[in-house]
């Protein structure tokens, strides 16, 4: 079984925090002033499956569950060894966009410096057993200070602490929901970690499903949030496998 000292710095190269950013205000020119354009900007988290190409994520980062909006532009950014600087690749298409799964595939452009890569994590289709152990990597939202962003909404930098986190685990509970197997988890996530892999710690650590929702529960004091959960990949084997993604 992986020791969490060898899976964690694995897994966390291979993630990314994924940054929307929506024209509020176009820049304004009048009376001599110009004012700068104003951006709203969301965070989630993402995984490589095909390294230096495709990611996969929660289908809610991109508009909150809603269908994605074609003018907002998005980035993936990188941290590595949690380091102080990041970089960040565009996204330049969507292949696979599953709302009724909550899981999209987002495809990167060339990276802000050439040098750094996006390795894919290996990823499984096969089902897990309660109790499995597991770990889940993400991008806790940061707060942001300040962006670059120029008039076209092309992402040039910012002030923001981002540096991601891991939580183990077990696999509590499995079953299927509607049609689709799903897993739940005693492992809670923070905002912004939503699309971020859970991975297995079998033999070799492999990703089985994604940070994507929480089952809701009754309480005394109301329907609160209850145990975090994701579906398993192998609801969209056929779609990975067209993309070039091979299970192990």
């Amino acid at each position: 079984m992986e020791d969490l000292t060898v899976a964690i710095p694995i897994v966390r190269e291979s993630i990314a925090a994924i940054l929307r950013l929506r024209l509020i205000k176009p820049e304004k020119i009048g009376e001599g002033k110009t004012l700068p354009p104003q951006f709203n900007c969301s965070w989630g988290s993402a995984f490589c499956v095909v390294s230096n190409r495709y990611l996969l994520t929660a289908f809610h980062v991109l508009n909150g569950g809603e269908a994605r909006n074609v003018t907002d532009k998005f980035y993936a950014l990188v941290v590595p060894g949690n380091g102080s600087p990041f970089f960040f690749f565009p996204l330049v298409a969507f292949p696979l966009e599953r709302p009724d799964l909550d899981i999209a595939v987002i495809e990167i452009g060339a990276c802000s410096n050439p040098s750094v890569h996006l390795p894919a994590l290996p990823v499984t289709f096969a089902p897990q057993s309660d109790g499995m152990r597991v770990i889940t990597v993400g991008f806790p939202a940061p707060i942001v200070v300040g962006l670059n962003v120029d008039a076209q909404s092309n992402f040039l930098g910012g002030q923001f602490f981002l540096k991601s986190h891991a939580n183990e685990g077990i696999v509590s509970a499995q079953y299927i929901h509607g049609s689709v197997p799903v897993y739940e988890l005693n492992i809670g996530w923070h905002h912004g970690e939503s699309g971020g892999p859970i991975v297995a710690l079998s033999e070799r650590p492999a990703v089985f499903s994604i940070m994507q929702q929480y089952r809701n529960i009754q309480s005394p004091h109301g329907v609160l949030p209850g145990p975090h959960r994701g579906c398993s990949l192998f609801a969209i084997q056929g779609e990975l496998e067209g993309l070039g993604v091979k299970g192990i």
